[in-house]
């Protein structure tokens, strides 16, 4: 540019980089947070209540047997958290698959992330 002073250029340069930067992440969430993770968010009150249920049903229809009669608070954060994930329902299956497959509580699941996911949309 001719005529221009250096601080313009550098002025010009920086928001230039913060334009890129919000195009590269619209959304204004960082990775993890892209991702869903949402590992540290604990589950609420009333998570915990369904996921209870959902594991409950499940061991009583036998798509799931657990190695003690009642599945630890470990268990039911992690299925709690899968259900109130927002993430597309697919995913959320995967997720809880994921969880309860990866609990010590867990002996066997017995049905696939498919079928999780059409009791997921009817929970």
């Amino acid at each position: 540019m001719p005529g221009a002073s250096k601080t313009d250029e550098k002025d010009d340069e920086l928001e230039t980089k913060d334009a890129d930067a919000a195009l590269e992440d619209e959304d204004g969430l960082d990775d993890e947070d892209e991702e869903g993770e949402g590992e540290d968010v604990p589950a609420t009150a009333a998570g915990k209540a369904s996921a209870q249920r959902l594991v409950d049903l499940m061991v009583e229809k036998k798509a799931l047997a657990l190695h003690a009669a009642k599945p630890g608070k470990d268990l039911i954060e992690a299925v709690a958290r899968a259900i109130e994930w927002p993430g597309p329902v697919a995913q959320r299956a995967s997720k809880l698959s994921n969880a309860i497959v990866d609990s010590e509580d867990v002996d066997e699941l017995f049905i696939d992330d498919e079928t999780l996911a059409e009791l997921l949309k009817r929970w």
